[in-house]
């Protein structure tokens, strides 16, 4: 499928691994928009749940328990009116989460609470968390979710601490991600809300996988296609979904011209999404991804084939599952800025006629 017709708005230098070449008319710049194209998730607010309250955080893997089960009302001593409030309403908060209801499940939480989830991200008041809620149910529908609570403190008789942990599992994977909470409970016109929550991860939880799911809608095959250059690239799970193995080759005038890799990993040490890009002309680079609104952006810095220094951020924009868009900003080599690319369109390979007899006959 055609998405570009004419490349001539685009500057190559646009690109960290920028390599020479001749052919075609396509120079440096050519490329270079190419292999920044390539190197340029929760999910926005994944699931967590604490009790009372709502979470959303970026998923983690690490599975204890496969079931889902209810919330855990067992105690050793008797439990005050208080307390069995509590539960009430974790058991309530439970079911608007199950449902996908974000405006009930944000009903929890008091006008002014806030939610920091393990990466520190802070979201204040009941209807930035209703939003955040609301895009999750959109993209992951059918989440079930299991609270499991460990302890109720009462510090006052209007204010109680909640400690637990949460396991919730995405339609689309059947891992549970499991995250524990604190929660901060406060009575307010005969009802308990959630004026803070805060989610911590396991310790000992290695998040790999389940963070490179925020980069799900990046696996496929993609082209960028242009009267005489085409660029295409796909991406697919690596090393038992640990990692992402993206490849890329560049067409001119029906030739190949540079093929390349990039890895991307989640960097435990940083909380990021990192990545490690080469090609096939000797230039690497290497940068982090993060989210930025409806956009991710993959900020890196790299070497070329000709030993000039390179950066700049790429911008990605999922529009639909069969389409994102990409610009290279704030892009500059050997210490000069570079132009600002134009937003371009990139789209999914049109399946193989065997790939669509194959899903037929399944």
């Amino acid at each position: 499928m055609i998405v570009q017709s004419d490349y001539s708005h685009i500057s190559m230098t646009h690109c960290p691994l920028c390599c020479d070449l001749q052919k075609g008319g396509f120079r440096k710049p050519d490329i270079m928009r190419t292999t920044l194209l390539l190197s340029g998730a929760a999910l926005f607010l994944g699931v967590s749940c604490f009790a009372a309250d709502d979470t959303d955080v970026p998923p983690a893997p690490i599975v204890k328990n496969t079931a889902i089960q209810p919330v855990d009302a067992t105690v050793a001593e008797p439990q005050s009116a208080d307390e069995i409030a509590i539960r009430q309403t974790d058991a309530s908060f439970v079911k608007a989460y199950q449902q996908g209801d974000a405006k009930a499940v944000a009903g929890h939480f008091t006008p002014d609470a806030e939610y920091v989830d393990e990466q520190g991200n802070l979201f204040q008041g009941r209807a930035a968390i209703e939003e955040s809620l609301a895009e999750f149910f959109t993209e992951h529908s059918g989440c079930k979710l299991e609270m499991t609570i460990e302890t109720i403190r009462f510090l006052s008789p209007d204010v109680a601490v909640e400690d637990g942990r949460t396991f919730a599992v995405h339609a689309e994977s059947s891992t549970p991600v499991e995250s524990r909470y604190t929660t901060v409970h406060i009575k307010t016109g005969g009802k308990w809300l959630a004026a803070s929550v805060r989610d911590h991860a396991p310790k000992n939880r290695r998040e790999h996988a389940a963070q490179l799911q925020q980069l799900n809608w990046l696996t496929g095959d993609w082209v960028d296609e242009g009267d005489d250059l085409i660029v295409n690239f796909s991406c697919q799970p690596s090393d038992s979904g640990n990692f992402l193995l993206r490849t890329f080759s560049i067409q001119v005038a029906g030739q190949e011209t540079m093929t390349g890799t990039q890895r991307i990993g989640w960097n435990p040490l940083t909380s990021k999404l990192q990545a490690w890009i080469f090609d096939s002309e000797g230039g690497h680079a290497e940068g982090s991804w993060h989210r930025a609104g409806d956009s991710w952006v993959l900020k890196c810095a790299g070497v070329t084939a000709d030993g000039e220094s390179a950066s700049c951020s790429s911008i990605y924009t999922p529009v639909n599952e069969h389409t994102m868009t990409w610009q290279s900003v704030d892009h500059e080599v050997s210490g000069e800025q570079q132009p600002d690319s134009k937003v371009i369109t990139i789209v999914r390979h049109a399946p193989s006629p065997t790939q669509v007899t194959d899903a037929a006959r399944n």
